[in-house]
Parts: C-alpha cells; sequence; structure tokens
C-alpha cells in the first residue's frame, strides 16, 4: 500500500514506470492544491465542476480497467522463494531416480524483480484519494483520480479516452503555483540536488550504482529513520513533492528502468531525503543516505 510516508517507495515504482514521469506530475500538482499548512488551492476547479458527472467517464474507465496489471513484487518474490525451495528438494534428491520437472531458473526470476512493482494503479488512486486530497471537494478527488489514471495509462488508451479523463483536470491546475510548489524549509538545498540531477550522464548514473551498492546493508534502515523524521516534522508532502520531483528529474536525465532499479533509485531518494530532513537525522544517518551521491558528484553544500 502506498502513503506519503513511503513516498520514497511510490517513487522507485515510478522511476521504472514507462509513465511515471506523467504520474509523478499529476501527484505533484495533487500536493500543491492541498500543501502542508493545510490550505486549499481549489478554486481552478469551479470552470470543470460538471466534468466530474460527465456521464463518458463510465465508459473511458472501462478502458483503463481494461489494462493488463503490472507484476507485483510480492509475486515474483514468492517465485524466487519457490525456486530456491526446488533447488534444495533437488539436491536432496541428485541421487534419487525421479525425474523432476524443470523449474524456471534463479538468475530468470531474480532478473524479473528490476521489473516487478510494489504496487499499481489502485494504490495510487488509494495514495490520492486517502492521503494527499483526503481534504478536497469531491469533484476534485473524482477529477484528480480520472487525471492519475489517463497519465498512468499513457498511450494504452485511445488519445479520446485519455483526453476525456485528463483534460479537465489539466485546465484547473493552471491556476496553481508552478511546479514545485513546497519543497520544505530547505528548498534551495533540495532544488540544488534536484537540478544536478536533472542533468546526470550516463557514467555518473553506472557510478552511482556502484556507490549504492556499498551502503546497501544499511540503508533501509536508515531510509525508514530519515521517514520517520518527515512525518514526526510534518513534512510529509514536502518530502513526498521532493521525491516525485526527483522522479522526473530522473527522466530528463535519461536514466533507464534497469538504471534506476540496479542502485540509482537508492542513491538519489536517500540523498534528497536526508537534506530535506537534515536537521533532525544524527550524523550516522545523514552520511550513509548522502555517500553515494557526494561519493560520485561531489560534497553537498
Amino acid at each position: 500500500m502506498y502513503s506519503l510516508v513511503n513516498a520514497p517507495t511510490v517513487g522507485y515504482d515510478l522511476a521504472r514506470l514507462p509513465t511515471g514521469a506523467a504520474v509523478a506530475t499529476v501527484l505533484l500538482e495533487a500536493l500543491a492544491i492541498a500543501p502542508d499548512d493545510g490550505t486549499l488551492h481549489d478554486h481552478g476547479f469551479d470552470a470543470v465542476r460538471g466534468a466530474a458527472d460527465d456521464p463518458r467517464r463510465a465508459a473511458a474507465w472501462l478502458a483503463v480497467s481494461a489494462l493488463d496489471p503490472p507484476r507485483r513484487l510480492e509475486t515474483t518474490l514468492s517465485e524466487v522463494a519457490d525456486i530456491v525451495e526446488d533447488a534444495a528438494r533437488r539436491l536432496q534428491d541428485r541421487y534419487s531416480d525421479t525425474a523432476l520437472p524443470a523449474r524456471p531458473t534463479l538468475g530468470a526470476a531474480a532478473a524479473s524483480l528490476s521489473t516487478a512493482y510494489f504496487g499499481d494503479l489502485d494504490d495510487l488512486l488509494s495514495l490520492l484519494r486517502t492521503d494527499i486530497l483526503a481534504d478536497a471537494p469531491p469533484h476534485v478527488v473524482t477529477l484528480g483520480c480520472d487525471a492519475l489514471a489517463a497519465a498512468y495509462a499513457g498511450r494504452r488508451i485511445p488519445d479520446d479516452v485519455r483526453h476525456l479523463l485528463g483534460r479537465p483536470w489539466i485546465t484547473a491546475v493552471r491556476a496553481l503555483p508552478p511546479i514545485p510548489a513546497d519543497l520544505g524549509p530547505f528548498a534551495d538545498d533540495v532544488r540544488g540536488v534536484l537540478g544536478r540531477l536533472a542533468t546526470l550522464a550516463p557514467r555518473e548514473a553506472e557510478a552511482l550504482i556502484a556507490a549504492s551498492h556499498a551502503v546497501d546493508g544499511e540503508w533501509s534502515l536508515r531510509m525508514h529513520e530519515a521517514a520517520w523524521a518527515t512525518y514526526l516534522s510534518g513534512r510529509l508532502r514536502a518530502a513526498a513533492a521532493a521525491q516525485f520531483q526527483a522522479v522526473r528529474a530522473l527522466r530528463v536525465a535519461g536514466v533507464s528502468a534497469s538504471q534506476a532499479a540496479r542502485g540509482v533509485w537508492n542513491a538519489v531518494s536517500g540523498c534528497v531525503q536526508a537534506v530535506a530532513v537534515h536537521d533532525l537525522l544524527d550524523d550516522v544517518t545523514y552520511g550513509l543516505l548522502v555517500a553515494p551521491w557526494e561519493s560520485v558528484l561531489g560534497l553537498l553544500g
């Protein structure tokens, strides 16, 4: 299940999704409608309120629901576990005359981990409804869900369906402040990281992958501590916005889904999270999260 607390996990999926940058944009726009200060900037939706009741929406959502679902990470992990168990059983029975059926190789199953996702469109819609736009008027939530579905589906649905679902939202959000609307008290520092990220060269992406492997053992624990800090400090939305901006910056830089999965996302996400709440982290946690970035791209200011 996605949430603002685990925005880095959402970002990991979006960084590998072909339409991830478009989805991240809708999420950023939704965050601009409902920032951390509790003020709703929904005045741009008055002119498109009627679109939420458009009877053509039902058929459009049928087209969205017909999309093939993404491969879920838990399914792939289960397959990997089955293969390991099967290999152990074969090892025990290697002197047996009983022929065992062929199974997929561990290498093939492990490789599929990079293309499996923690969540899907339903999880993204739940994030939008229950976390980001929880206090927004129903018609804003409805149009936000439509736009999110259109962005997620991309060209897998007909253009007229995509335009029907996405156009009202696009029209309304023109009244919002430019993205990024709010990146927290250290916005300038975060923007500096994001700006550099957008110019990442291919050799730098590969170097980040290698550097991220050096901190794999501690990364999850330290990211959990940083995520908890965003929650306790009331900076959930600003920190999530930084993560979603990182997704867009990676797309601008041309970082591939494979590179993101192999370590670029962990290096970038950890750095962005650490910079956003660096005043709340101990030196060890901060240092470990920014270590891959600094070892490849230089010391942060």
